[in-house]
Formats: C-alpha cells, structure tokens, sequence
C-alpha cells in the first residue's frame, strides 16, 4: 500500500470536512434508487431536521413530480396528526381546512415551473400563475393580494428569507409557524432540454462570442462546414440561422471579438502563406494585421480596447520563447507593447477590477509608452491592468495552477482552471472577492489520474453560473452528469445540466438560452445527437441585448456619472445589482444616469425601457 499517497487522501478528505461550507454537494436525480431521506431532503432541506419521520428503506421516482407530491404528503400528514397545543380553536379548524386543501393541491400534481434557473429553486407563482404549495395555503385561506405581493418581492426565496409585510400574522391567523412552512416549501428542478443547433458544424467549436451590435452569436473553432455548407472555421448564428463569414479564415482560431461592427479572430491565422494574429472581417471581406517586428506571431487571447484602443492581445513570437506579450492597437492603428509574462496568457476579460488576464505565468514585465522596462511584478497566474491607471498588478493565494478562464459575477472573479487529484494541484476553480482567494470547487478524491478541466464560464441567474470544461463528479457518480454544470454561491451547490461525451470550450447566452460549443458529439442525458453546437431551451441565465446597436453607456467602468449615447431623454431606466435587486431607477435626464457615487464597485445590470424596446447593458463600477 502507498503510505504516502493514502495519508495524502486522507488530508484532502479532512479539508473537504471541515470546509465543507466551501465546497459544491451535487444534485440528486429523481431516478436514482438512494435513501428516502435522500430523496426529501433533495426537495427540501429541512427534511433533515426531522429525519425520524422520514420512511426507511430506498426508492427512486419516475419524475421529480411524483417526488414533490410524497414530500407534500408526508409533511401534510404529519401536521394534521402534530398541531400545537398553543393553537386555539379557530387557528386549528383554519389549520385543518387548508391542509385539507393542500392535499388536493398534492393530489392535482400541479406544481410551478423552473424556467429561468439552472439549479433546483422555490418558484412561489412562476409564470403562469401556478402557486407553490405555501403560496396555494395562503391563496386558499383568501389572502390572493399577499400571495401577489409576495411573488413580487420574493418570488425565488426561501421562507426564511422571506420579510414581506403579513407574512407572519397570516401564519398566525391560520395555525402555522415559520418553521412548518419552511418544511412545507419545495423547491423545483429545472425545465431543460438540450438540442442541436441546426446542423451545427462537422468539428470541435472553440470559441462563441456575443455580436450586440446585430443580436446575433459568433462561432469560432476546427470545421469546414456550417450547417452542412462549406465554411472555414468561422460564421454567425442570428435568427435561426447559421451563415458563413466570406468563406472563413484558414488557421488556427483562439478567440474571437465582436465590436464596433467588426468581427475580429484572434490566434495562428494563414493568409498568402503568412502567419498572422489577428484577422479583422468588415463589409464582407477579411483583412489581417501584424505586429512590426513580431512577423508571424501567434495570439491565443484578446478583448475590446478602452477610450484610446481598439483591443489588446497576448501573442507568442519565436523571438520571445517561453515569454508571451500583450500588445494594445490603438484607434489610429498603431501597437503599443505593454506587459511581457513569463508564460502564457489564456484569457481576458473586463471587469470592475480593471482588465484580468490568466493563464499559467508567474512573472510580468511591464512597459511604458517608450518600451522601457518599467517595472517587474512576482504574480501568481493572474495579472489585472487597474481601471483609470496605468497600474499592473497580482493577486497572491489558491488558485489553479493553470488558470483557463475568468469571469465576473456578482462582484466576484471566478476562476477556473485545471486540476488534478494530486494535493496542491486540486483546485478546479476558485473565487477572488474583498482581496481573498477561496477555492470553491476542487477535484474529487479518486483513484483515478485524470485530470479535470474547466474551461468557460458565463453568468447565471443571481448568485449562480454555469461552466463547461472536461470534468465530472468521480468515477462512481457517472449518472450526475459530465463537462456542464452550474454552480450555487449562496448554497454551494452544483447541479449538473448534461453528459456530454466530450469536453465543452465556450459559453454564451443569447435571447435568454444558453449555447454550448465543444468537441462533444453526444449527450447521454436523452439526446444522442448534439454534435460540437447545441443549446439550453431554457432561461438560465441573465441576457445582454442592444436590439438598437447603438447603445453606448461610458464610461465603463463609471464612477458617479453614466453618460448614455443612443437613448432618449426620459426614457425609463433601472440599475440592478447581479443578483436582480435593484439599486436605483428612473428616468434619463440629459443622455445622463447621475449621483451613483452610493453604489459599491461591482457589476450592475442597465436596464431601459424605451420605443424600441428594452435593452440591457452590463456596466461596471
């Protein structure tokens, strides 16, 4: 036996349980034959506090409805059998009529619908007005206008986060505590399909962007054809259809950048038997640009340019093996070299923090506008371009040792990157908030030696996202799902949305559904032929749509003032933390949102109500 290796296990499995607030729990699905205590408190936490009352013995359901209705059974039948002594002779004949009536409603079998989350949720009326099983009590004792104002306020929470006015006396008036209308409350799974986009491509899609000066999706990756139509390795998804950009571009595609009414790819691109890094398409044709004195360089990320360039650009160049350098290309179509890591670079992204760039270095050059050396930083993966300066620094703690993506929600930076079972390389991904490292998801202990793999990320609904990458659960936990999922921050939960077969690269939401590129060829979750693009048919996440394109709101990040461009004056508009509570609304007054210095640096959601329509931008602060 492997001494050291068991003692390593053993170590990793006392950090999974003592921190195991940090970690995910995976969501059980309704057909697996586990625990009936397993099963309820899947519906319902709080089983968990009454676990004597629970059946013995196994089950497993054909539908997560009939799971729902033997939950509301068993607790209705326990509090017919239990009420309080306390209960006066009104409170208890007003108890029994409505948990008779709750019976019928657990008989009927008609529960709200998940549409707009990944993860299991309390719906209290989803959207078209199914009551949850609290929301039927307080509907059937006659109280409709506090079921309504409820929804409105509270509409995705738990009991015990619910403060609305009434709440409480009406439990009172009917005979119910606080705590028996926590067990009462289920929660719902997601309303979720997965399917094929059109003919998607015939090879492994790398790379989906947001176009929001047209709505439409841009599609990079390794394929010849689109929508079985010759296509080279690049093309746009838009009302239902797939379209080839001109004929494509021959190479190899990292990324891609939708801006200005320009496409742009980013990576190994060929064109006249030149190597080139960045390939521009404008007015149906495509244009390649170089670097001066970095002829046949090769860039493997980019992201949109501030108020004086265009985008910036990790390259890798013969000339500087083992080292990669971000370059900027000004609005007058000049370079400016500006950092050189010791490594590589394999995302960026802007955020209130500033500009993030990962990947797998560990030392930054930085220069100043003369290319001199300016400086020389120690940095951990990680390397953020500060907002409103010309400041580079690091970030020091856990992260993974290879950091493929970042993104942020709620404030947040969510990293995630590559992990194996080994101690010290295990964190999958993590989390940088008030200047503190958490790892949030780390590889399971297994026998196994393969490593996981997390590759996109893209905001979820609140305090959630989803992620794709090369992972699953652990070798004895197959049917949970592989390669897609979405994470919980509030419950640290991770509920699994697919099982493809093989790993996924790129995420994007567009008109509310989730699209999903990767090398997979099949989900087994009930859709075998889901081939390199495919997509969510439900609402997971939070859209970002300028139907107009003309939408401009500067600067971002804002500090007190946004200026808006593109909208009219006493056009309505709301500013919404990430997680869809409301930080101020009102009406634009000279192209202008002012006094917002109140609001905490973070990332917000704009939204304006106009003629055209409504539009929502993500701002930072």
């Amino acid at each position: 036996m492997n001494t050291k290796r068991l003692l390593s296990n053993f170590k990793l499995l006392l950090i999974f349980t003592f921190m195991g607030a940090s970690f995910a729990t995976f969501a059980l699905e309704h057909s697996q034959n586990k625990s009936y205590l397993d099963h309820l408190s899947e519906v319902n936490k709080e089983w968990l506090k009454h676990q004597e009352f629970s059946p013995s013995g196994t089950i497993s359901f054909a539908s997560d409805v009939d799971r729902i209705q033997l939950h509301l059974n068993l607790v209705i039948k326990y509090l017919q059998l239990n009420p309080s002594a306390a209960l006066n002779a009104k409170q208890l004949s007003n108890r029994q009529i409505l948990l008779e009536k709750l019976q019928q409603y657990a008989d009927n079998k008609v529960f709200p619908i998940n549409k707009y989350h990944a993860v299991r949720q309390p719906y209290f009326v989803d959207e078209i007005g199914t009551n949850c099983a609290v929301g039927q009590l307080i509907y059937d004792s006659g109280f409709k206008d506090l079921v309504a104002k409820i929804s409105k306020e509270h509409n995705y929470d738990y009991i015990a986060d619910i403060h609305t006015a009434g709440l409480q006396e009406w439990a009172k008036e009917f005979g119910f505590t606080i705590d028996e209308l926590k067990w009462i409350q289920p929660g719902y799974v997601p309303n979720t399909t997965i399917d094929q986009v059109l003919g998607a491509t015939n090879g492994e899609v790398v790379k989906i962007a947001n176009n929001n000066s047209d709505g439409s999706l841009v599609i990079a990756g390794k394929f010849t054809e689109l929508d079985s139509l010759p296509c080279l390795n690049i093309g746009t998804y838009k009302n239902n259809q797939l379209a080839c950009l001109g004929s494509g571009v021959d190479g190899i595609i990292k990324d891609v950048l939708a801006t200005s009414g320009k496409i742009y790819a980013f990576g190994e691109l060929n064109h006249n038997n030149q190597i080139y890094p960045v390939a521009v398409f404008e007015n149906s044709v495509w244009s390649y640009l170089e670097i001066p004195t970095r002829e046949n360089a090769m860039a493997t990320a980019a992201n949109v340019g501030g108020s004086s360039w265009q985008f910036e650009l990790a390259i890798s160049h013969a000339s500087i093996s083992g080292y990669q350098e971000i370059w900027h290309y000004k609005t007058n179509n000049t370079w400016v070299k500006k950092a050189m890591v010791k490594g590589v670079i394999l995302d960026i992204i802007p955020s209130s923090y500033g500009r993030v760039h990962v990947g797998q270095f560990d030392s930054v050059t930085v220069y100043d506008a003369a290319t001199a050396i300016d400086t020389t930083l120690i940095v951990n993966n990680v390397l953020i371009y500060a907002n409103y300066s010309s400041n580079w620094y690091g970030i020091t703690g856990n992260v993974s040792n290879k950091i493929n993506v970042v993104a942020e929600i709620g404030g947040a930076l969510i990293f995630g990157g590559t992990c194996t079972n080994q101690p010290g390389d295990d964190i999958c991904i993590s989390r940088y908030f008030n200047s503190i490292i958490q790892p949030i998801y780390m590889h399971a202990i297994d026998p196994q030696t393969w490593g996981y793999s997390v590759n996109t990320i893209a905001m979820g609904v609140g305090s959630s996202f989803v992620f794709g990458g090369d992972f699953r659960p652990g070798q004895y936990s197959m049917s949970l799902g592989r390669n897609l999922a979405n994470y919980n921050l509030v419950t640290n939960d991770i509920n699994f949305l697919a099982r493809f077969n093989n790993k996924v690269n790129s995420l994007a939401f567009l008109d509310g559904k989730l699209y999903i590129g990767g090398e997979f060829q099949s989900n087994n979750f009930g859709q075998n032929n889901v081939q390199y693009l495919a997509r969510v048919e439900s609402s997971l996440g939070v859209k970002e749509t300028d139907a107009s394109g003309n939408l401009n709101a500067f600067p971002n990040p804002f500090n007190s003032t946004l200026n808006l461009k593109g909208i009219e004056d006493g056009a309505a508009y709301t500013i919404l933390f990430i997680d869809g509570r409301i930080a101020k609304k009102g009406s634009v007054l000279n192209e202008k949102i002012e006094q917002l210095d109140f609001l905490p640096k973070g990332t917000y959601l704009l939204q304006l109500e106009t003629e055209k329509g409504t539009f929502v931008k993500q701002v930072f602060k």
